[in-house]
């Protein structure tokens, strides 16, 4: 940005050009997505092209307009290849999430797109470069670049998932498994018997009294492993607990 301002030295007017160089935030959001890949994939021309495709699926358009499918070349690119009977599901539990150690697990914050992404938000703006990473701004329409992005890597995700499948749920919490999470709408009606045998559910809780296992919103999730001929179990874990658990393999 340049800037001009008027000084007066013993009555003479000078006129000052200041330059100003501004970092655009996107710049920064861009270099983070990039280290983060490089921590997880140590090629710097495969973490390019993978913020070259991320980008886009939403740069210059309306935001309303970035559906899930639009991110399907950044997956179909970089597809998830940890061993798939690692893969951890989890709703509301992310605190807990992260003690998992990685010998024993992979929930999708652990991949590599999903460790690139996590904790930011973005969304374009139609025929312009620019990108914004304000939440209120990014996820105030209810289709998306955020939760289109999240939403495929749910369903991506779960197609990979194989063998015996772990979910980490909040005990502590009304109604741990919620129709409308991430969870009930793009993982779990993507687990499909044979690749899957078994959903291992985890109940993390506090202290007894809660309904934990019984709750009522796991019948929900429980009808539908036996649809699906999958095996059902509930196992109920004090939170003190739950990282010896997840590293216990």
């Amino acid at each position: 940005m340049v800037s001009r301002k008027v000084l007066s030295i013993d009555g003479a007017i000078t006129f000052v050009v200041v330059v100003v160089v501004l970092v655009p935030s996107v710049l920064l959001f861009e270099e983070n997505l990039i280290n983060r890949c490089l921590e997880v994939n140590k090629d710097k021309k495969n973490c390019e092209k993978a913020l070259a495709l991320f980008k886009e699926a939403y740069v210059g358009k309306d935001p309303k307009t970035v559906t899930p499918d639009k991110y399907n070349d950044l997956f179909d690119e970089f597809p998830f290849n940890h061993p798939c009977e690692k893969s951890m599901l989890w709703s509301k539990t992310s605190d807990l999430v992260k003690l998992v150690g990685k010998e024993c697990y992979f929930p999708i914050g652990r991949t590599m797109l999903g460790y690139m992404l996590d904790g930011f938000f973005w969304c374009g703006k139609e025929n312009s470069p620019e990108t914004i990473t304000d939440f209120s701004q990014c996820t105030k329409p209810k289709i998306n670049p955020y939760d289109s992005f999240w939403t495929t890597a749910a369903i991506r995700y779960a197609q990979y998932a194989c063998g015996e499948v772990k979910v980490l749920l909040n005990g502590e919490k009304d109604d741990p498994y919620k129709l409308d999470s991430y969870l009930a709408e793009s993982e779990v009606p993507y687990l499909e018997h044979p690749r899957v045998t078994k959903l291992a559910v985890i109940m993390a809780v506090k202290k007894k009294g809660r309904p934990g296992c019984n709750d009522k919103s796991l019948k929900e999730l429980k009808n539908e492993m036996r649809k699906k001929g999958i095996v059902y179990d509930c196992k109920e874990v004090f939170e003190s607990q739950v990282e010896k658990i997840l590293n216990t393999c």
